[in-house]
């Protein structure tokens, strides 16, 4: 079977409306929309076509309507091999099933038609979550969720696989070895769960842990035991160490020693400390004649540095004095003149000022007089736009009073239509009556005029005879079936009464009036759109805010004013006076900005100059007795210089000879240390030698070795119970796994097909894999690879959900082989997939889609664009 459209009509999301997919091609297919499209609707709606009742108003079912109700439509177009065939279903309302040929003709309804789906299912596709349809959100082969809930369904998927396999690989009693292997390997799985976990373990209160424990506890026992034998002889060996040392400590002569050791090093220390004193007060003298060499050097430089600095001093105080004056004058002529350019200045700016406030009025005239005309025009809009308002809310109260409308219209002239047809089906038993017009006037029936020619009259009917009366021609012997006839007048008649028409003619002008005041609403509409496109009420702003600004804007005296040219000519002409007059100023102003800065420049350098010279007098002193203080500072510094250097020579000397400090005072601390040390260390010893005597004693009363050696004894016999007990475990583990093993050498040929269809659609994935099935379930229960078995439960979700695609794709081969092939459905699967192995799954895709149909459903339109395949049609209308 190959599925080539879906139609869904009112289906959930797709309320009043109808959702087609069609050309729906051969191998692969994809359907990827966004999210929210309504892909899971198309699947769910596909899935109660094939599996639901139409009768049906389960949960299912009733989660397919929309929620404001009506029947729920689904149809299919699919291809078999003899021919093509469309089913649909009515769920709720307007219950029914069918099944049509490609020519349209029904071959089967209702109960006919679910048997011939159901014979077409067979046990094959087993719905979503089933053997080859995969819902959304589902990665696994077996339903999940709450155990209970999911029993009859996994019982179903079972007997599905079973029936799949068995048919391609025989009945699998036959392949086990019986039932009579199956007790064999009961009774020794229970032999050996009587004493071991299923990890090969010993199980709790079982008599293997009972053995277990019994000997951990035995070994316990003699571990203590031995520990305090082994301290008892550690104390025997330590006690005989430490009598050892003591009798080294207290060998004769040993404390003298020591004590002599320390004398001697004392000795050396202070002789060590008294020299380095010494040395310490030759070198303080040393740096004091040094200080004093220091001072001596610096009063005979700083007479020397004084004279020099007062000659320059006297020579820079006199230039600076100059430059002064030179500058003060400079500065006084440039003052009188920036003062007359800033009095024009000022002059310039008055009549400038003048000149602006002039204009500044004559602008303010003419901007009131601008607002003013935006105001009256605004006011004359809004008026317009409230008259054109007001005209179509009476347009629009008028409309609503025209009853006629188009589609009332169109529903009378369909019952006029439907009284002629009928009229014109029992024209054989009328009367012909033959009209020739001469003149303007026409003859009228039920409000409609009759055209020249032949008409049939087959029951009693009434024309109207302009300007004339009334005729009734009455076919009295005529014997036609007028039921048809009356029935048809009377839908007329009630057309016409619903919309209070007496005649078609009348509805018709009617429904014309109701077109021109239709018009004329939008005519106004479009005026008031052009007239206030942003709306009345911005309008209304409008002219709310001119008026504010009119009163804002106060009216100026109504003195003449001078006209815009002359004000801008004399503006002209008082901006260009005010420039010079600042042009002069801003010259004026910068020489004397310049002649003060030359000006305070010179005082600063005459200050300074001053200072100089003042400093250097006082350096120099009385210059009547400079020359002798000169000559004692000279002599003062070389006396300095000889004093100072025989204090560094003596010091020198002293530090020559000097003994090391740190190495007599390091031998003192040594030698003080191991005396004291040794002192420590024989009353610990002696502390130590009757705690171990006391342990000794005490250890030997409790008798400990021959505890020992009991715990020792039943430790061993424990043990033996416990490894016969081990050794039977293995033997019953061995015997199951052989059982099992040959079994499973069996159950290959079993699950050989599957395996070989799987084989080759695994190793796009994963090279070198293997699936191995667990025999109950029929499902792959692990995976091994790189010489590894890895359980399913232990994969990622990702691989997981990977090797459950592959696995439906292995079925649906088995299926096609049956000669029964079945379209894989996948409703936005491979959620978990990485990019590399997203691309091999869509290979795998392809390769079973080379004679098998893959309908894809995805929201992720990126990543499944290089899936390929065929991208049917999506149309979604809205129903009449």
């Amino acid at each position: 079977m190959k599925l080539r459209s879906l139609s869904l009509r009112n289906v959930r999301k797709f309320a009043g409306q109808t959702a087609t997919i069609s050309g729906i091609g051969e191998g692969v297919t994809v359907v990827s929309e966004a999210n929210e499209f309504g892909k899971s609707t198309f699947f769910d709606a596909l899935h109660a076509l094939f599996f639901l009742k139409y009768g049906a108003a389960t949960r299912d079912v009733k989660a397919l309507q929309p929620r404001a109700g009506g029947a729920v439509k689904v149809s299919a177009e699919i291809e078999l091999p003899a021919g093509r065939f469309t089913l649909e279903k009515t769920y709720l309302a307007q219950k029914r099933a069918t099944v049509r040929d490609a020519a349209g003709t029904v071959i089967a309804l209702d109960d006919e038609a679910e048997a011939w789906i159901a014979n077409l299912m067979g046990n094959g596709i087993e719905g979503p979550a089933g053997l080859l349809w995969v819902r959304q959100g589902t990665t696994a082969l077996e339903p999940s969720g709450n155990v209970g809930a999911d029993k009859s369904e996994k019982e179903r998927l079972l007997g599905a696989r079973r029936n799949l396999l068995s048919s391609v690989a025989g009945e699998i009693d036959m392949v086990t070895g019986g039932r009579r292997m199956d007790r064999v390997i009961e009774a020794a799985t229970a032999a050996l769960a009587r004493l071991a976990t299923a990890s090969g373990k010993p199980k709790a209160n079982g008599p293997w842990k009972e053995a277990e424990d019994e000997a951990e506890t035995h070994a316990a026992r003699h571990a203590a035991l031995d520990r305090a034998c082994s301290e008892l002889s550690r104390s025997l060996t330590q006690r005989g160490e430490v009598a050892q040392r003591l009798a080294v400590l207290d060998a004769t002569g040993a404390q003298e020693a020591l004590s002599h050791a320390v004398d001697v090093a004392q000795q050396k220390y202070d002789t060590a400390a008294a020299h380095a004193d010494k040395l310490a007060q030759a070198e303080s003298q040393a740096a004091l004649h040094q200080l004093e060499l220091e001072r001596a050097k610096r009063l005979f430089d700083a007479l020397l540095v004084a004279d020099e600095q007062r000659g320059a001093a006297v020579k820079e105080l006199g230039a600076a004095d100059e430059a002064h004056s030179t500058a003060k004058e400079t500065l006084s002529g440039v003052e009188k003149v920036t003062q007359a350019a800033e009095a024009k200045l000022s002059e310039a700016g008055i009549t400038l000022k003048e000149a602006l406030a002039e204009k500044e009025t004559a602008q303010q005239d003419a901007l009131r007089q601008s607002i003013a005309e935006k105001h009256e025009r605004a006011l004359a809009q809004l008026t317009q736009v409230q008259e054109k308002r007001t005209a179509q809310e009476a347009a629009e109260a008028a409309l609503a009073a025209m009853l006629v409308t188009h589609s009332a219209l169109v529903a009378i002239e369909g019952a006029q239509a439907q009284v002629a047809r009928t009229q014109s089906e029992i024209a054989a038993g009328g009367i012909q009556i033959t009209l020739d017009y001469t003149s303007a006037g026409r003859v009228q029936s039920g409000g409609a005029e009759l055209e020249e020619g032949q008409h049939n009259v087959p029951v009693r009917q009434v024309f109207e005879l302009a300007g004339i009366g009334r005729m009734i021609i009455d076919p009295a012997n005529a014997t036609v079936d007028t039921g048809a006839a009356e029935k048809a007048q009377g839908g007329l008649d009630a057309a016409l009464g619903a919309v209070g028409m007496s005649d078609v003619g009348a509805a018709r002008t009617a429904a014309a009036q109701r077109k021109e005041k239709e018009d004329e609403i939008t005519l106004l509409k479009n005026v008031l759109l052009t007239l206030a496109p942003r709306g009345m009420a911005e309008l209304q702003a409008e002219v709310a805010q001119t008026q504010v600004k009119l009163d804002s804007l106060s009216i100026t005296s109504d003195a003449p004013k001078a006209d815009a040219e002359t004000l801008a000519a004399k503006l002209g002409v008082a901006l260009e006076a005010e420039k010079e007059a600042r042009d002069a100023y801003e010259r004026n102003r910068d020489q004397r900005e310049g002649a003060r800065a030359s000006a305070v420049k010179a005082q600063s350098r005459k200050d300074v100059a001053q200072s100089a010279y003042d400093k250097a007098t006082s350096a120099f002193g009385d210059p009547d007795t400079f020359e002798l203080r000169k000559a004692d500072a000279a002599r003062d510094h070389s006396g300095a210089q000889f004093t100072a250097q025989d204090a560094q020579t003596a010091a020198r000397a002293l530090r020559d000879d000097a003994p090391d400090l740190a190495t007599a005072q390091a031998d003192l601390s040594r030698a003080k240390s191991a005396a004291e040390n040794a002192r420590e260390e024989r009353a610990q010893l002696q502390t130590r030698s009757a705690d171990l005597s006391a342990t000794i004693r005490a250890r030997a009363e409790d008798g400990i070795e021959e505890k020992r050696d009991e715990a020792a004894g039943q430790m061993r016999r424990a043990k033996d119970r416990a490894a016969r007990l081990a050794h039977e475990a293995a033997g019953l583990s061995l015997l199951v796994e052989a059982l099992r093993a040959k079994r499973g050498a069996a159950q290959e040929a079993y699950f050989g097909p599957v395996q070989q269809e799987l084989a080759p659609l695994l190793a796009l994935l994963h090279d070198d894999a293997a699936l191995s099935f667990d025999p109950t379930s029929m499902l792959p229960q692990a995976i091994a690879r790189g010489g590894t078995d890895e359980a399913m439960e232990t994969l990622s979700g990702g691989t997981q959900e990977q090797i459950a695609i592959l696995t439906r794709l292995a079925f649906a081969r088995l299926f096609a082989r049956q000669g029964k092939p079945m379209p894989v459905i996948l409703d936005d699967a491979l959620v978990y997939s990485d990019d590399s192995r997203i691309v091999a799954m869509f290979t795998a895709l392809h390769r079973v889609a080379h004679d098998q149909q893959v309908i894809v459903f995805s929201c992720r339109q990126m990543a499944f664009a290089e899936l390929g395949g065929t991208r049917p049609r999506v149309e979604i209308t809205d129903d009449a």
